[in-house]
């Protein structure tokens, strides 16, 4: 027998939610835009354990359902398995996230005698998780199946294999899972780089934290930060205990030889764990029993680098940046005027707005202070460049993706960057503001593709390559347009969608898209620090933000807006 499984979680959720079964928060601040994190009480779910002479089929569906209720290590989920699976089982080795309307279980036909049988899952994935807790979107939405072998103990059924791991729906995981943000540093400890990572209900989630710091960044971010604990550090004696609002980490299994490495593992700990982890003021950190007292680090990294709120846009004839009023452009000194001569196209704006890397119907050149142009990349069909903090460019044609270069500041030699993307065209890049990473939007046939990658730098600061792993944003059928960085792990794209409108989707690096109408005939995107300050620019020249669930003109007659890196 088949039978669709439609809406057995949201009913689960919402039996609860009736019956008294949920802790919700009774208080708790307001907040505009992206605080501080705090920490959100997620839906405490009570699931219930098996029904007696439960069939397969309900079996299954309440082992499944259970994925709800992570508490003691999801004991609930494990009354639904046989001793021995018991301790066989790992929810922690991954999750498939799932559509629950196109989820399908085949029901068998069970013999009264029978010891045994099978039961059938097929599910559509969206996305899922590692075992260290990192969200991928999926590459394919095509249906898999997972199975589950039952058998009898003592006259009830009871699952005595199943896949690893969980299989969820995306309602259910949001209310069941959470993210936080673990801190890494670029490799010149100037900046927090964020990895965001899901852990399920708030049972040690700081255990859950800590671990996966001491285990290394997400695979593709890795080629681009660094960590201050050395390999093979362990959590001692393998949990991390929370008593007076102090995170207790005491952590062997390495040499650890200077203050300032353990500083800036004291400085990781705090970023990752304080104000994110409920009931956690402070982390006292003890090294082989040792509690380390080694103060604040006398230049600490910045946490989210930030840029200019103004716009830099170009109106046709001045190049600067756009007053609050809309009507007046202010000219960067030593700058302006070159960028104008040259008629450009679009434009870049490096550090301090000491360089400005232009594209002309010349190509790509750079400007600095009182200096006229300095061609760089000759090519034909080039894409706006990107800049990045250590004054680097970066240029690609838009029907060549693969064939990108990086231009050293000063004139260096160019340098060709593999890339490990595919697509058959690229409508825009851009660097993160701390210099680590990596966006493109990418075109492949019918749809978009919109990823992000690490860049692996020299001492110098000059890239080398780009990780060979990238990171799937959400995809969209439709035409690329543009992408811009809102703040230090949070993106956004900008795609022509069929029937002539555009879409924005918003998305944290490891997180879930959400996506919104943009203003019709948009294709260039911009921002300055945050969600409220996305900008997005019509080819009638007028630059809308967004306004309540629209959007509203900020100015008119404006050319381009060009993206900016730090001070």
């Amino acid at each position: 027998m088949r039978r669709r499984l439609i809406g057995a979680s949201l009913a689960l959720v919402l039996a609860a939610l009736l019956g008294g079964c949920v802790a919700l928060p009774s208080s708790g601040p307001v907040a505009v835009g992206k605080p501080e994190p705090v920490e959100v009480p997620l839906l405490d779910t009570f699931v219930d354990g098996p029904l007696k002479d439960g069939t397969p089929e309900q079996i299954v569906q309440g082992f499944i359902d259970a994925a709800a209720g992570p508490s003691g290590n999801y004991r609930v989920a494990r009354e639904f398995l046989t001793e021995e699976f018991k301790t066989e089982w790992q929810p922690g080795a991954g999750a498939t996230i799932d559509v629950l309307s196109d989820r399908d279980l085949h029901e068998p036909e069970v013999a009264e005698d029978a010891a045994e049988t099978q039961v059938a899952v097929d599910a559509t994935p969206t996305a899922s998780l590692t075992s260290s807790g990192q969200y991928e979107l999926g590459e394919s939405t095509a249906e898999l199946t997972l199975a589950y072998r039952l058998a009898k103990v003592d006259g009830q059924w009871r699952i005595a294999e199943a896949p690893q791991g969980l299989l969820i729906d995306e309602f259910t995981f949001t209310e069941t899972f959470r993210g936080y943000e673990l801190y890494f540093y670029d490799p010149d400890y100037r900046y927090l780089v964020p990895d965001l990572r899901w852990f399920a209900g708030l049972d040690a989630v700081q255990t859950s934290i800590v671990r996966a710091l001491l285990a290394g960044p997400a695979e593709w971010l890795d080629p681009g930060v660094v960590s201050a604990f050395p390999e093979g550090v362990e959590i001692e004696p393998g949990s991390v205990p929370i008593a007076n609002g102090v995170a207790n980490v005491e952590l062997s299994g390495a040499t650890f030889d200077d203050t300032l490495t353990v500083q800036r593992m004291q400085e990781q700990l705090e970023q990752s764990l304080v104000g994110a982890v409920r009931n956690v003021d402070q982390v006292a950190l003890a090294i082989d029993g040792a509690v380390q007292d080694v103060g604040e680090l006398a230049n600490p990294p910045v946490r989210n680098p930030s840029v200019d709120p103004r716009p830099v846009v170009y109106d046709g004839t001045s190049f600067g940046y756009l007053a609050s009023s809309g009507d007046e452009i202010e000219p960067i000194e030593g700058i302006s005027p070159q960028v104008e001569g040259v008629s450009p196209t679009g434009a870049a704006v490096g550090p301090a707005a000491e360089l400005v890397a232009v594209r002309s119907q010349a190509g790509v050149s750079v400007i600095t202070p009182g200096e006229g142009p300095l061609e760089r990349d000759p090519r034909e069909d080039l894409i706006v460049p990107a800049v990045d903090p250590h004054g680097v460019v970066w240029s690609v044609p838009a029907t060549a993706p693969g064939e990108l270069v990086a231009y050293p500041p000063g004139g260096g030699d160019a340098r060709p960057i593999a890339v490990p993307w595919s697509g058959s065209t690229i409508a825009a890049l851009e660097v993160s503001r701390d210099g680590t990473r990596m966006i493109a939007l990418l075109g492949d046939g019918p749809r978009t593709r919109f990823v992000a990658v690490s860049i692996e730098r020299d001492a110098d600061g000059l890239p080398v390559e780009l990780g060979p792993v990238v990171l799937r944003l959400s995809a969209l059928a439709g035409t690329p347009l543009d992408v811009t960085w809102l703040d230090a792990n949070r993106v956004a794209s900008l795609t022509a969608v069929p029937g002539g409108d555009t879409r924005v989707i918003v998305q944290e690096l490891g997180g879930i898209p959400e996506g919104t109408a943009g203003p019709a005939d948009a294709f260039m995107l911009d921002a300055g620090n945050g969600e409220g300050s996305l900008r997005a620019l019509t080819r009638a020249g007028e630059l809308d933000v967004p306004s309540g669930v629209g959007w509203q003109l900020r100015a008119s007659g404006i050319a381009f807006v060009s993206s900016q890196m730090p001070d």
